[in-house]
């Protein structure tokens, strides 16, 4: 909560120095690029390894970083807020994760003023911008095929976050269509955590072993989603097959202690350093992909313990 703390007012005092400009530097930096970066939020490890990726990107390509974040992945008003003064203080370029990725109408006016702009995590269809971050329709895909092998049939569910973001509709999606396909699975199920919060997720983590008590396995869309459904199946003492997204300490070691059966990978440290190389290499007039993905691997009991250690030695966490 201390980390937390330090972020938001770290936000408040950027906020306030995007009065004067994202785009003006000190004058010992004026020489160099500026890359303005708007996240949905701060609230979670997932968002705290892409701003330190997006940090040591920025430091390995003597390039300046501002990153800006609304208090919640919900507040859609602050984040387009954020991103008008973003675009009023001229950038060099301006990354953006939608916190709703149908109502991003203020990036026009960045177009119209030739910033060269970025998805960073998550994406829209409004604007055809160069995305940098996991595929989220094969991270669905790659979790009903893991149930596909461990269930012989049976029922399936899905908590998934904000359905309005384009990273848990795709997930959703991609699982969806696995399991229709290619399996005898049932999704019997899926419930919406608007805030992809903890609480939020045991309370439908609880729903769904109400109405699907024999229900097999639970997908949920992020890490902190599966750590609430998780601690909510613990309380009703029910037993079920449990996937998650993403890479984060707490939630490997539950996968290590077969707590959690997988989790689906994606390094957000990763995604932000390779949205800042991306990013740079554009601006130095070379051609860059329309999607740049990072890996999306099945973490699972054999091998958590070696993501763990590599995902703590690259924050400093590991053992010398």
């Amino acid at each position: 909560m201390k980390r937390f703390g330090i972020r938001w007012m770290a936000w408040l005092l950027a906020l306030a120095f995007l009065q004067t400009g994202c785009g003006k530097q000190p004058e010992a930096e004026q020489e160099k690029r500026t890359i303005c970066v708007v996240l949905k939020a701060m609230d979670s490890v997932h968002w705290m390894s892409v701003e330190d990726g997006l940090k040591q990107g920025a430091n390995d390509y003597d390039v300046s970083v501002n990153i800006l974040w609304p208090s919640h992945e919900n507040d859609v008003d602050a984040q387009n807020t954020i991103l008008r003064d973003v675009i009023a203080s001229e950038p060099d370029a301006i990354a953006v994760s939608p916190c709703d990725s149908e109502q991003i109408d203020v990036m026009e006016q960045a177009q119209q003023d030739g910033i060269p702009c970025f998805y960073i995590d998550a994406k829209s269809d409004q604007f055809d911008f160069p995305y940098i971050g996991a595929d989220n329709y094969n991270i669905g895909k790659v979790a009903a095929m893991a149930f596909h092998r461990r269930l012989e049939g049976g029922k399936v569910a899905v908590i998934m976050g904000n359905t309005r973001q384009s990273t848990h509709a795709e997930r959703l999606q991609g699982f969806r269509d696995y399991i229709e396909q290619y399996t005898e699975l049932e999704l019997c199920q899926v419930e919406v955590s608007e805030t992809s919060s903890y609480l939020e997720s045991m309370r439908c983590m609880e729903a769904i072993l109400q109405q699907n008590p024999d229900v097999q396995g639970v997908f949920c869309t992020s890490a902190l989603m599966v750590l609430g459904a998780m601690q909510q199946m613990k309380d009703a003492g029910a037993g079920c097959t449990l996937i998650g997204v993403d890479m984060q300490s707490d939630a490997m070691s539950s996968v290590e202690d077969g707590e959690i059966a997988a989790l689906v990978g994606q390094n957000g440290y990763e995604i932000g350093y390779q949205t800042i190389r991306t990013i740079v290499q554009s601006l130095d007039g070379e051609m860059v992909q329309d999607n740049t993905y990072v890996d999306t691997p099945l973490i699972t009991q054999d091998n958590a313990a070696e993501y763990l250690e590599k995902y703590l030695t690259e924050r400093g966490e590991g053992n010398d």
